[in-house]
């Protein structure tokens, strides 16, 4: 597949832009306690970045934190995979919802131990091939579901609204 390229700014106290190679950009951003933490040992907090004369004075919080990205990401590359599978058989797949729920350790690095995925679809989808589908999306094609192998449990379930 090649090579894949992005670049992080930082732009806050614990905040970064982050900028793929296709000028996409997305906000990340740490939590208010480590924003805290940090500005607890900054010897001259003026040398920080100041945020963007676009964005109010109460900025912080616009972004994503890291490991909700990664669901994000776990969500997204298997949700176009479900996608891809359905269309494929010609289901009437008119709208798709992905909810996902990771369960973290206490210790540092505080990983991903369990992760429940949710995909429920709009539309005349036969269930039995949406639940094959995203078994297939999160077991077989999914790249970010792959790199959690085998020490992340993941779960998929799956509903057909009415």
């Amino acid at each position: 597949m090649g090579t894949v390229k992005v670049t992080l700014r930082r732009i806050g106290v614990c905040a970064f832009e982050a900028t793929s190679a296709g000028g996409h950009r997305t906000r990340v951003e740490g939590s208010p306690e480590l924003a805290a933490k940090i500005l607890e040992r900054v010897a001259d907090p003026s040398v920080l970045p100041k945020p963007h004369p676009a964005l109010p004075a109460s900025a912080a919080g616009l972004g994503m934190r890291p490991m909700e990205l990664f669901l994000v990401s776990l969500a997204g590359c298997s949700g176009m995979d479900v996608v891809q599978i359905i269309t494929r058989q010609h289901e009437d797949l008119r709208g798709l919802t992905i909810e996902v729920e990771g369960t973290r350790a206490i210790s540092t690095p505080a990983v991903y131990e369990t992760i429940k995925i949710r995909f429920t679809a709009d539309g005349k989808v036969n269930p039995g091939k949406l639940a094959r589908a995203a078994e297939l999306a999160v077991t077989k094609y999914c790249s970010v579901a792959g790199m959690l192998k085998p020490s992340v449990a993941i779960t998929v379930e799956t509903a057909v609204a009415s």
